[in-house]
């Protein structure tokens, strides 16, 4: 008995072939859509400060709140 061949721009293909590379593909377009780093930037409101000084205040707490929080628990 002979199995199905599908005939693509004049290679012959077996549809276990054709399987993999259609559920290769759909995963390598997921990956590449969901991967990347985001920025923190983004993540952030806007710091709405009056002055310079206050925005350094701000984020030097912001970073101080952060390092505590990765801290481990004793």
């Amino acid at each position: 008995m002979a199995g199905a061949v599908y005939h693509i721009l004049g290679r012959a293909f077996k549809p276990h072939q054709l399987a993999i590379a259609t559920l290769g593909t759909t995963g390598l377009l997921v990956f590449s859509m969901t991967g990347g780093s985001k920025s923190e930037k983004a993540n952030m409101p806007p710091i709405n400060a009056s002055s310079p000084e206050e925005e350094d205040f701000v984020k030097t707490f912001l970073k101080s709140l952060e390092s505590e929080e990765k801290k481990p628990a004793h």
